[in-house]
């Protein structure tokens, strides 16, 4: 029997940041799984609940609720109820659900050892929106995943890898996690080493564009860096064994090459349709830009596909202690679990942050500051760390033509997601992008 009243949890999902269905009337609301915590300190029903929608696709969430006399409240407003479910996943302990069983796992790699101080201080995010990040002693972060998939998370399966298989240390690394298995199966928290004092990249890289009229040696240095540091993870994900499959690297093949071609060239079709009406003078671009995306499949294959990143720009990366962190190995939000794991080239995560310094020139721009022209010294800085990072490595083409053709591909393939977003969210800043395509053309 479910220990939740149905009737109540449209109203209390609706008052919860992380919902995103608060703009769709809830046909119903069903117990996919549940477990009544009993944890000495604290007692709440953790639950995944199915919510169908009178139009759209059903969804998937967790909740830690408790019954007061007030109705439900979430039990993660009680430190006790943190703490204590932050402890299924120290102490590596399972629990019992109606369907399946959820397991606490705590990676004690010898370099992984994280000393929590006693008692645990417990300190909540608000920057976010979709999960519930905490920050307990000041040395972990744990996010606990609000909307669930079906399917392997990335950013357990990556984190996880990098701390047990791999030497790269240049992530908060993964201490720890809580999995549902069974049925409604899902990763459910993770757990963190937290950063403190660090700042963005974006934010990082806004900063310095704003200050330095002309790029002083110490940021290009600071690019050079943080190619070398992604060169470095694209080698710790290509240096899994055959027997690792979610990682190990594939051979790059010709109808790889044509299918990612026929992607991007269908893309720039839907794209410019759309973005036409607005700025004419991409019409005039189609064949040139269309032209650009085919080279691709005429590319002799070369090295490998691997495990990327997947979602890479400023944003993801961390600024501490004079280092570049890698954070956040979700992949693209609005892409399946399944299409998020999929083996790419390395090439792809190159390009989304190629891609972020030019957003950000352009963002300073529109503050009124700084002219243009800062965008090629930073890309070259960049790729120059990240080739001397991965000189003669196999998962790269083999020929420094190759690899441009490539690489600008799928910076094509960039831009028009870039303007497709911005045409839906943010209709301002298409111009951004737009300004990129028509350069882009008259580069070839």
């Amino acid at each position: 029997m479910t220990p939740l009243d149905l009737t109540k949890l449209p109203d209390f999902l609706k008052a919860q940041r992380w919902f995103a269905g608060k703009a769709w009337p809830i046909k119903s609301v069903s117990v996919a799984d549940h477990v009544n915590m009993d944890l000495g300190t604290c007692t709440f029903t953790l639950a995944i609940i199915e919510v169908v929608y009178e139009l759209g696709n059903p969804e998937r969430y967790q909740l830690q609720v408790r019954h007061t006399a007030d109705g439900l409240v979430s039990a993660l407003e009680d430190d006790d109820c943190v703490r204590a479910l932050f402890n299924l996943a120290r102490e590596d302990r399972q629990v019992v659900s109606g369907s399946g069983r959820v397991v606490g796992e705590w990676i004690a790699s010898t370099d992984s050892g994280v000393a929590l101080p006693d008692p645990l201080s417990v300190r909540r995010l608000n920057v976010e929106q979709s999960n519930t990040s905490l920050v307990l002693g000041e040395r972990v972060i744990v996010k606990v995943i609000r909307k669930l998939e079906a399917g392997v998370n990335p950013e357990y399966e990556v984190g996880r890898f990098l701390a047990t298989k791999t030497s790269f240390r240049a992530t908060p690394q993964l201490v720890g996690a809580l999995n549902l298995e069974g049925p409604a199966g899902a990763t459910l928290a993770l757990a963190h080493r937290f950063v403190p004092d660090a700042v963005d990249g974006w934010k990082y890289t806004l900063e310095r564009l704003r200050q330095e009229k002309a790029l002083s040696d110490g940021f290009l240095s600071d690019m050079r860096d943080l190619g070398a540091r992604l060169g470095e993870l694209h080698k710790a994900f290509a240096s899994a064994g055959p027997d690792d499959l979610a990682f190990s690297p594939e051979p790059l093949l010709q109808e790889d090459l044509q299918r990612w071609s026929a992607s991007i060239v269908g893309e720039l079709g839907v794209t410019l349709a759309d973005a036409g009406r607005l700025h004419a003078d991409l019409e005039g671009r189609r064949d040139g830009l269309i032209a650009y995306a085919k080279r691709l499949a005429q590319v002799a294959p070369s090295g490998q596909k691997v495990r990327i990143h997947g979602d890479l720009h400023l944003g993801q990366v961390l600024r501490s202690d004079n280092q570049w962190l890698f954070f956040d190995f979700e992949g693209e939000p609005s892409r399946s679990f399944t299409a998020r794991r999929e083996k790419y080239s390395a090439l792809r995560d190159v390009a989304g942050m190629i891609r972020s310094f030019d957003y950000a020139e352009a963002t300073v721009a529109l503050e009124g500051g700084q002219p243009r022209g800062r965008v090629g010294p930073t890309r070259d800085a960049f790729l120059e760390g990240y080739r001397q990072a991965t000189r003669g490595v196999p998962f790269l083409p083999d020929s420094d033509e190759a690899f441009h053709v490539m690489l600008r591909a799928f910076e094509l393939e960039k831009l028009l997601y870039e303007v497709r977003y911005e045409l839906a969210n943010r209709p301002d800043w298409v111009r951004i992008p737009v300004e990129a395509l028509l350069r882009m053309e008259d580069a070839q």
